[in-house]
C-alpha cells in the first residue's frame, strides 16, 4: 500500500510528456493517490491519464472560471480533493529597456495570477488537513539579465503562498511551494537555445557548481513535492529548495550564464 492511498490528488501542468507535471503525476500514483491531470494539451493529458489510470481534464490556470470548472470536475468524478500542485510555469525573456505591457502580462498572468486562482480553488474545497505544493523558481532570487518580469511574477506566488496559509489556518491546509534550480526540461532546453549556448556545456558548467553532482530531473522534483505532500511534513507557507544544493551558491550561477553568452 502507497502512502497516499486513499487520497485523491490534481496535479496542473501536467501536459508535457517527461516535464515535472507529469512526473509528479506519475509519482503520487505509483504511492496510492487517485489523479487528476490537468494544463493545455488534451491529447497528451489523455494519454497520462489512461497510463496512470486516472481522469484528465483540461484547463487554462491563467483563467478563475477554468479552475473553478476543474475542481468541479475533480470533484464531481471522485468527491474529494485532497492533493493539489501546480508545475505551470512560462519563462520567456525580455529586457526592462525593452519590455512591453504585452510581455509583462504574460508573465504576470501565468506565473502569479495563475498560482493564486489554483490555490484559491482547491483550497476553499479541501478539507481540513491537506496539502498543496506550486513550483517558484531560483530566478526569484538571483538576479539573471532579461528575466524582471517572470522573476517579479515567482516572487509575488511565492508571498501568495505565504499569505495563504495563513488565511486558510483554520482548515489546517499545507501550501507550501518548491524552489527547482535548472531542470532537465523542455522549457530549459527552449531557454537554453535561445540564448545561443549549447545545452551539454551549460549544464556542464552548473553541475560543477552543484554539491551534488549534477542537475536535477523530473523525478527529483516529484519526490520533493511527495515529500511536501506527505501528513507527517508538519510546515506550511514554506519555500523549499531543491536544487542539488547549487542554490548555497548564489551569485556563481549568475556569472556562469554571462560567460556562455
Amino acid at each position: 500500500m502507497g502512502t497516499l492511498e486513499g487520497k485523491v490528488a490534481l496535479v496542473m501542468g501536467a501536459s508535457t510528456p517527461g516535464g515535472m507535471g507529469d512526473a509528479t503525476a506519475r509519482r503520487l500514483r505509483r504511492e496510492g493517490a487517485r489523479v487528476v491531470v490537468s494544463g493545455l494539451g488534451e491529447q497528451p493529458l489523455q494519454e497520462l491519464a489512461q497510463e496512470i489510470d486516472g481522469l484528465a481534464f483540461e484547463s487554462d490556470i491563467t483563467s478563475k472560471q477554468a479552475n473553478a470548472d476543474l475542481v468541479n470536475f475533480t470533484l464531481e468524478n471522485y468527491g474529494q480533493i485532497d492533493l493539489a500542485v501546480n508545475h505551470v510555469g512560462l519563462a520567456t525573456r525580455g529586457p526592462i529597456a525593452e519590455e512591453t505591457e504585452e510581455h509583462l502580462l504574460l508573465m504576470t498572468e501565468v506565473n502569479y495570477f495563475g498560482t493564486y486562482w489554483f490555490i484559491r480553488a482547491v483550497a476553499d474545497v479541501m478539507q481540513v488537513g491537506g496539502a498543496i505544493v506550486t513550483t517558484s523558481s531560483l530566478v526569484a532570487y538571483d538576479v539573471s539579465t532579461g528575466m524582471s518580469a517572470y522573476a517579479c511574477a515567482k516572487a509575488a506566488a511565492e508571498r501568495f503562498v505565504e499569505a495563504a496559509a495563513v488565511e486558510y489556518s483554520p482548515k489546517r491546509l499545507r501550501i507550501n511551494s518548491i524552489i527547482p534550480s535548472i531542470n532537465d526540461t523542455a522549457m530549459l532546453r527552449k531557454g537554453i537555445e535561445e540564448r545561443g549556448n549549447d545545452f551539454d556545456e551549460f549544464v556542464g558548467l552548473y553541475k560543477e557548481l552543484t554539491p551534488l553532482g549534477r542537475i536535477s530531473t523530473p523525478e527529483d522534483i516529484a519526490g520533493m513535492v511527495c515529500l511536501l505532500l506527505h501528513p507527517e511534513f508538519f510546515e506550511t507557507g514554506q519555500h523549499i529548495h531543491c536544487s542539488g544544493g547549487n542554490s548555497l551558491l548564489g551569485q556563481p550561477r549568475l556569472l556562469v550564464t554571462q560567460d556562455l553568452k
